[in-house]
Parts: structure tokens; C-alpha cells; sequence
């Protein structure tokens, strides 16, 4: 229950608590009642207490200040009584002013400086005014721009950036998938079979490389095969298998995912640790992976973080490398919204319920298990600038498709006089490096000259002598769009090499809006100038390769270094009723004669009616040994999706249909059903038919399901699907737990480089966290509050309406600034106590008067009549006395002796509504 209910809401009018602090030609909030409207027969009461609303007496009042409708702080202040006014004034320090942003050095020092202890507003401006709310303790300030420093949009004080508290985080993601394949038919001639990791794989007559569930392998010299999807060599095992029958054989697994991610907070430290574990039942084999471990610290000076441990470089000037030792960096995120200048959004379609893995650098990112069809990943945490993003969607029926989504810098531009900066010292950290992994240092600069000139510059050097490059570079924002270009030189001495490498590279990039148009282009081109260009990245790990050969040949490793990537984006929005348009393009050539890659990718989407509809074409060339040369691979595909049920249908499910054509794969046809149920959608479920036909007589139907529930403490789904020729199930849940100073607290999810707040609410259990989806307030009075902005303020609001009517929220909205990853302490007052209703009349038979005060045993106000002789009673459990008086003599008073029902143990807590005679 609402504060401001209580008598007055009974009543049908909200009590006036706003008071208005400085003189005024009409004081706002001033009302005046008639007594023609609220008499009660003989029985007449005076309401002018209400006329003016709540006055303001002398005293300390812990408020919450806003200038100019933005809020400032949360404080202690003192109001003082001036002769002449109704209402006690505010005092204010010199430090209060800064902190509003008073542009001080235009005032009068002899009143407004250090020494003086209550400066008034007047002070500052004759036209500034301020008002008091004491229902919500919220002091308004209203300040003529004139009389404030210029601050940038947005600007919230480093002052209300709340560190928070000490506590444990622990957020998890597991999924547990398992597999029951089975095939018939004529063995393949050739008849040999190659195992990986435990699983028979037939080899193909006439040619030399094999299908399995791990990709294609294609046989090296060294007796390798190298798994053509990454372009890696991996070791294999080659023999012969015993299958079930001699037509056929039976497959079963179960792989199980645990992600966990770490934290602790302490003294403004953060420490953050990444750990992955995979087990799967074939090979019988766990293993775990420490993704991360860093500890991070605000330097609100700088603007800047501070980190050591296991991390990455920016990737802004120069790709991103992982590293093990220290950087400081400057965070864009405690600059002001108008003064900003990223992990990407991953898209694909799974062809049957699958599993699906995302990786950077080799490093598994994050694994879940979509439905088939399109499939959308954009939670994804934030690793740095750069290094595309390798995804792999592993199909129930054993087959697998990869894909890569480019995560490369943006253009350079900067607003002026804005820096960028950021210095590191490390180890690289690269877990595949046999011989040694080199320290280095990195430091990059960026800075906004002008409206269109960004200047930026960067140096990577090597411990020793094995790598150093220098980049300078310039962004210009010009009418025909915005450009970057910058020049890298790289200087490599291989340890045993007998000269040095020197090259040169030049990379361009583009980017144009026309929002008249609805066309956005970016174009990126990077382009190096000979073959002896090295990154940080291709020297460390050629040196590596020719440490293990012992060569000084550095061109034969199988490093592949990029001679010329291009990479082209386009989206077009037509307006209205005649869609969207996006094409996506890129081409990456190599030296070494290493393979080329092109990928193309055009789509269109559109709404008629209530139908949603797509259409998608893709084109990859890909060059290598396993098809002898090169091969164009076409994708096309369409989607519909139709709602079913009106358009003000809640939770109206949605029937979806696809047709997909792979030139490897063959056609995928699909027709489903999705959508959520329950009061508050918190349930979500799909149904899918698929129908796959790969050519040669080859086709299968399959049906799968999914159900999900997005719970208050936690996320859980569970999917199953089935086909002649395997079955396959899994399940999964996510959330989060949060050790702090009240306890154990659960929450729905986690994301550990966001901050959080724990709300403190008591007895206010099943109370709903507004901002943050399911989350409610938990038996124990608290909850975990998600999704908040570092360095902005932010609103966390409580819904009240599922709590017991026993308890009173004394406000359902706070505010806080926290830093980022912080864990940010709220408490909502509230106020316990049996709720009632009572309906008391004279023992004439008359209603008790409107207006007249209500007085409780401690001799204490509480409130005044309602409506029909109505007063709403907290806090007695069996019952009590009231006094209830409109006037001074005997006649014009009376007493209420009330008692309320017993409740049982467990019973629901209720209204209580009671007659009862006033004497």
C-alpha cells in the first residue's frame, strides 16, 4: 500500500503535501473547501488545515534534491524558521551550490562562500524558488540556467557515484544436451573409418577426406587432419569400428556446459573470473577453463579504469590481444550521454534444436540451445573491441555448420576536446603457444581537434626485439560521410633469422547515415603492402611455430596473414509499408597462398498487415583441398510469422513458417508455433515440424518442442526432439545468487560488468521489481535489482500490488548513480501492521462528520474520517480504541471500541472490514 492513502483516500481527495518554500503572489498548492459540499447535517468540521497543505516545520529532513527536475543527491538538511513565512527555509553549504552546478564565482562572496552555513536560494537568484515535498521527502530546486555552469547533457556528479557494497556474485548458465542417433543402410565402400574423439565417421570412396560431427577433416602431411571449418590441424585417430549391424550403426551421447561467473566486491575493488567446465559421456572426459580472472578499480579523476590480470586490449586503434598483466584505460561510461561516442548481435538459423557455441580467439564465450529457425544471441559479454566472433551450430542429426560475425573497431571520430587513451604491460596470454609467450606494452591515443578532425596515434612493442609497431592515423567528418585512415609500420626480427621483416599497412573505413533516406553504409577496408606485415598476433605465434620446427624460414608456417579484407555493410529502410533492406559483404585474402573466403548476404523484410515476412540470400566461396579447388555455397530462404489472435490479444501465440535452400545442405522446410502464457508471460513454449530433403533419397521429418519459465530467482527450459533417425533432449537454467550484508539473495540473471542494486524492502514479500522483469522481493524482504546504467541515475521502483495489505510502502521509487559492477544497497521504508476499515456511525444513527481527526490510545493523530464515516486503521492485530473529535465540547466527540477477527496461522492477509457505533 501507497503512502497518501490512508483517510484522504477514502475519502476521494489526496492530501496536499507539497509546500511551496519561498514567497509567492499565490501559494501553489493553495485550495480553498465548501462546507456546502462536506457538511454533515448538524455536524460541520473545519478543513482549513488542508487549505494550504503540509507546513514545513523547523528541523533536519533527510530529502532527496533535484535542480531543474534532475536529481542531485541525497542529504541531510536543515530548515531554519524565517520571520514572516509559514513555512521553515532550507540552509544551504557552499559545497551543496558546487554540486548543483551554481556557477559560484558570478555571486556575492561576502554571502556565498565556505564560511557561511545557510545560504538561501534567494542568494543565489531572486527567481529561484523551492519546494518541499514531505509525503516524499523531495526537495525541488528551481535555478535560472543563467545562474548555473554550463554542464554537458546527462552530467551526473562523480559525487553520487555509488561504490556500493562489499558482496559475492555468482552468475551461472548450464545446458545439458544429449543425443540418440541411429542410421541404416549399405556401409560406404572404402570401408575405413576414422574416429574422432570416440566417434565413427565413415570415409567416402574415391576421396580423401571424411563428414563427421565435428566438421569436415581434410589429411595433411604430417599425418593431421586439419578441420577445415577453423582451418586448425588437429590429431585424429585412424582404424575400424564395430557398428551395431552391418548396415548401420547407433550413436549416443550427452554433453553437459557449466558457465560461471565470479565476483567480488570490496573497498571499490572488483574482481571478476570467467570458468567454463564441459563433460561429455563418450570420452568419459571433464574439463574446465578459466576463461578470465582481472581486478578492476575507478580512478574518478582520470575517468579511466584501472585492471590487472587476465584481460584484453581495447581493440580500438590495434586488434585486440589477450594479455596477463596491468592496463589503464579511459571508460567512455563516466562521460556524460551527449559526450559518448560493444559486443555484436549474432544471428543465424539452426536446422533442427541444436547446440550453440560462440568463441573468440578460441575461447569458448558462451554455449545455449536454440529452437530451430532463425536464432538471435545478443547477451553476450563485452570482450574488447575486436576479434571476430567464430560460431558454430551444432544440428541434432550430427551435422554442423560455422559461421563468423565480424567484431572490428568503429570509426575513430571524437567530439572535440574529448580524449580516448588506454596504456597496457602483459604477457600474451594465447593458450595455444608451445615456447614461450612474450611480454609487451601497448599504449594508444586519441583525441577531437575539431567538429570534423579526429587526430590518434599508437605504439605495440616487444620485450625484446622480436616485434614493435608504430600507427598514426586521422578521422574527418565531412558531408559525404565520415572517414578514418591510418598507416601501421611493423618492424619483426625472428630469434635464428637471419635478416629482419619490414612492412607496411593502410586501413581504411567509412561510415555514412542519410536518415532522409533511411540509408546507413559502413565500409571497412584494411590492406596491407607486402607480404612481410606482421600483426602482434602473426609474429608471436610465427615465432612459436618456427621454435617448435626449428627453421628460420618465417614463410613456412601455416599462420594465416591477411593480405586484403574487405568488409561492406548497407541497410536500408524504405519507410512505411515497404521494409527494410540490409546487405552484408566481405572478402578476405591471404598470403602464403592460403585460401581466399567471400561471403555475401542480402535480406528483406516487410510487415502486411499483421504478417511478418523475410527473405534471406547468402553466397560463400571458399577455397580448399576437400573440394579441390574452390566452391560457391547459396543460401536462400523465407520467413512468416502470423499472430494468432487480435491485436489486442494478451499472450496470442504466433505461427511461423520457413523454407530454406542449402546447395551443401539441401532444403529445410519448417512450420511452427510460439508464444507465452501466465499473468505475467513469464512462460514461453514452441512447437516445430521440420522437413529436410538433402538430395539422393535423402529426407527426414523431424519434431521438436521447447518449454521455458522465466521465474523470479531463476530461468529454466527443457526441449526434446525426434526423427527416424536420432532423438535428442535438453535442459537448462540460468540466474544468479548474490552474497551480501542481509544474506543469500537470488536473482533471474547477472551480468557481472553491469551494476545491481539489492533491494531491502521488509515484510513487503511478492512486491515486484518494475525495472528488472520477474524479479520480486523474497520472503526475507529482499531482491536483486538488474539492468541499471553505471554512472547515470537510475530509477528502481517497486510494484506494490501482490504484497499483504498488512504492509505500507513509504515510497515506491528510489534512485542511485552506481559504478560500474557495483552492488548498490536500496532501502524501501515500509510499515507493518493488521490492515482495517471501519464504518463507525453516532448513536443517533448518523455517519461520523468528514474531516474530523482521528486520535489513537498513545493520544497520537492519525488521521482524519472519510466518506461516510469511514477510517482506515493499521498496525492492531485483535483490535482497539479510537478517539474520534470535530469540535471542543463533550457532544462533538467520541470514542470507537473495535474488534477484529482472529486469524488462523498461514491465513492470507486481507482487508478487514468492520461496523462498528462510535460512543
Amino acid at each position: 500500500m501507497v503512502p497518501g492513502f490512508a483517510f484522504a483516500a477514502a475519502a476521494g481527495i489526496e492530501p496536499a503535501s507539497a509546500a511551496a518554500l519561498e514567497p509567492a503572489s499565490a501559494e501553489p498548492g493553495s485550495v480553498q473547501f465548501s462546507e456546502a459540499f462536506i457538511g454533515t447535517g448538524k455536524s460541520t468540521v473545519d478543513v482549513s488545515r488542508f487549505e494550504n497543505g503540509v507546513t514545513v516545520l523547523p528541523g533536519s529532513y533527510n530529502v532527496d534534491i533535484y535542480v531543474n527536475e534532475g536529481r542531485i543527491s541525497r542529504q541531510n538538511v536543515q530548515f531554519r524558521a524565517v520571520d514572516g513565512l509559514k513555512n521553515a527555509q532550507p540552509c544551504f553549504h557552499y559545497a551543496d551550490l558546487v554540486t548543483m552546478g551554481v556557477d559560484v564565482g558570478k555571486l556575492d562572496a561576502t554571502v556565498v562562500n565556505p564560511q557561511n552555513p545557510c545560504i538561501s536560494m534567494s542568494d543565489v537568484s531572486p527567481e529561484a524558488t523551492v519546494t518541499m515535498d514531505m509525503g516524499e521527502l523531495r526537495l525541488d530546486v528551481s535555478i535560472p540556467q543563467a545562474s548555473l555552469l554550463k554542464r554537458a547533457r546527462g552530467y551526473v556528479s562523480p559525487e553520487l557515484w555509488d561504490q556500493g557494497e562489499a558482496a559475492f556474485l555468482l552468475g551461472y548458465n548450464f545446458n545439458a544436451y544429449s543425443v540418440n542417433q541411429s542410421y541404416s543402410g549399405p556401409r560406404a565402400s572404402g570401408g575405413n573409418a576414422i574416429s574422432t574423439d570416440g566417434t565413427p565417421v565413415q570415409v567416402q570412396s574415391g576421396t580423401y577426406y571424411t563428414q563427421g560431427p565435428g566438421g569436415v577433416y581434410v589429411p595433411s602431411s604430417t599425418g593431421n587432419y586439419m578441420l577445415s571449418n577453423t582451418g586448425a590441424y588437429v590429431p585424429v585417430q585412424i582404424g575400424s569400428y564395430s557398428p551395431a549391424s552391418s548396415t548401420g550403426y547407433r550413436y549416443n551421447d550427452i554433453n553437459a556446459y557449466l558457465g560461471l561467473n565470479l565476483g567480488l566486491n570490496v573497498a571499490g575493488w572488483r574482481v571478476r573470473s570467467v570458468e567454463t567446465g564441459q563433460w561429455d559421456q563418450k570420452t568419459g572426459r571433464t574439463t574446465w577453463h578459466n576463461f578470465n580472472t582481472t581486478a578492476t578499480h575507478d580512478i574518478t579523476k582520470w575517468k579511466a579504469q584501472f585492471t590487472v590480470g587476465d584481460s584484453y586490449t581495447q581493440g580500438i586503434v590495434f586488434d585486440t590481444t589477450p594479455f596477463r598483466g596491468a592496463t589503464v584505460y579511459s571508460d567512455d561510461r563516466m562521460l556524460p550521454d551527449s559526450q559518448q561516442g560493444f559486443a555484436p548481435v549474432v544471428r543465424g538459423v539452426a536446422n533442427t534444436q541444436a547446440r550453440v557455441e560462440v568463441r573468440q580467439n578460441g575461447n569458448l564465450l558462451y554455449e545455449t540451445t536454440v529452437a530451430p529457425g532463425p536464432f538471435v544471441i545478443n547477451d553476450l559479454y563485452s570482450t574488447g573491441y575486436g576479434g571476430d566472433l567464430n560460431v558454430t551450430v551444432f544440428e541434432a542429426d550430427g551435422s554442423t555448420h560455422t559461421f563468423s560475425v565480424p567484431y572490428s573497431a568503429v570509426p575513430m571520430l571524437l567530439r572535440p576536446g574529448v580524449s580516448r587513451w588506454a596504456i597496457t604491460d602483459g604477457q600474451v596470454r594465447d593458450t595455444t603457444l608451445q615456447n614461450g609467450k612474450p611480454y609487451f606494452v601497448e599504449g594508444t591515443y586519441q583525441r577531437g581537434i575539431t567538429n570534423w578532425l579526429t587526430l590518434y596515434a599508437g605504439v605495440q612493442s616487444t620485450y625484446r626485439d622480436l616485434y614493435h609497431s608504430y600507427l598514426g592515423g586521422a578521422a574527418v567528418n565531412t558531408p559525404v560521410g565520415a572517414f578514418a585512415l591510418d598507416v601501421t609500420n611493423s618492424h619483426t626480427t625472428f630469434k635464428g633469422a637471419d635478416n629482419s621483416l619490414s612492412g607496411y599497412s593502410a586501413r581504411l573505413s567509412y561510415s555514412k547515415a542519410i536518415p532522409t533516406s533511411g540509408t546507413t553504409l559502413a565500409v571497412a577496408s584494411y590492406r596491407y603492402s607486402n607480404s612481410k606485415f606482421l600483426t602482434l598476433s602473426d609474429a608471436v605465434q610465427t615465432q612459436d611455430q618456427l621454435t617448435s620446427m626449428h627453421s628460420v624460414d618465417w614463410a613456412a608456417p601455416t599462420v594465416l596473414r591477411s593480405r586484403q579484407r574487405i568488409q561492406v555493410t548497407l541497410n536500408q529502410d524504405f519507410g512505411g509499408k515497404y521494409g527494410q533492406l540490409y546487405f552484408n559483404g566481405s572478402r578476405n585474402t591471404y598470403w602464403n597462398g592460403m585460401p581466399d573466403a567471400t561471403t555475401y548476404q542480402l535480406g528483406y523484410s516487410n510487415t502486411y498487415r499483421r504478417v511478418n515476412y523475410g527473405l534471406t540470400a547468402s553466397r560463400t566461396y571458399t577455397s580448399s583441398p576437400v573440394f579441390r579447388g574452390g566452391r560457391y555455397d547459396n543460401q536462400f530462404g523465407l520467413n512468416i510469422s502470423i499472430p494468432l489472435g487480435g491485436p489486442s490479444s494478451k499472450n496470442a501465440p504466433m505461427l511461423s513458417a520457413a523454407l530454406q535452400h542449402d546447395d551443401t545442405m539441401g532444403n529445410n522446410d519448417r512450420v511452427g508455433i510460439n508464444g507465452t502464457f501466465g499473468d505475467r508471460s513469464q512462460y514461453n513454449y514452441n512447437a516445430n515440424v521440420n522437413y529436410a530433403d538433402t538430395g539422393n533419397s535423402n529426407s527426414s521429418t523431424t519434431a521438436s518442442g521447447n518449454m521455458g519459465w522465466q521465474a523470479a530467482y531463476g530461468n529454466l527450459n527443457a526441449g526434446y526432439s525426434y526423427s527416424s533417425h536420432y532423438q535428442q533432449g535438453s535442459v537448462g537454467a540460468s540466474g544468479g545468487v548474490v552474497v551480501h550484508g542481509g544474506g543469500v539473495t537470488l536473482a533471474p540473471q547477472i551480468d557481472l560488468n553491469s551494476p545491481i542494486a539489492i533491494i531491502e524492502a521488509p515484510d513487503a514479500k511478492g512486491a515486484r521489481v518494475s525495472s528488472s522483469g520477474q524479479t520480486k522481493i523474497d520472503g526475507r524482504g529482499y531482491a536483486v535489482a538488474t539492468s541499471l546504467m553505471p554512472y547515470r541515475m537510475n530509477d528502481v521502483t517497486l510494484d506494490p500490488t501482490s504484497t499483504s495489505m498488512d504492509v505500507e510502502l513509504q515510497t515506491t521509487r528510489l534512485q542511485t548513480a552506481p559504478r560500474a559492477g557495483a552492488v548498490v544497497p536500496l532501502k524501501f521504508n515500509t510499515v507493518s501492521g493488521r490492515a482495517a476499515l471501519i464504518r463507525a456511525t453516532q448513536p443517533n444513527g448518523e455517519v461520523l462528520p468528514f474531516g474530523a481527526e482521528v486520535i489513537d490510545a498513545n493520544g497520537n493523530s492519525v488521521g482524519t474520517v472519510g466518506q461516510g464515516g469511514q477510517m482506515f486503521v493499521r498496525g492492531a492485530e485483535e483490535g482497539g480504541v479510537l478517539t474520534v473529535h470535530w469540535g471542543d465540547s463533550d457532544h462533538e466527540q467520541c470514542r470507537v471500541n473495535y474488534q477484529l477477527p482472529a486469524r488462523s496461522k498461514g491465513q492470507v492477509s486481507i482487508l478487514d472490514v468492520t461496523n462498528v457505533m462510535c460512543h
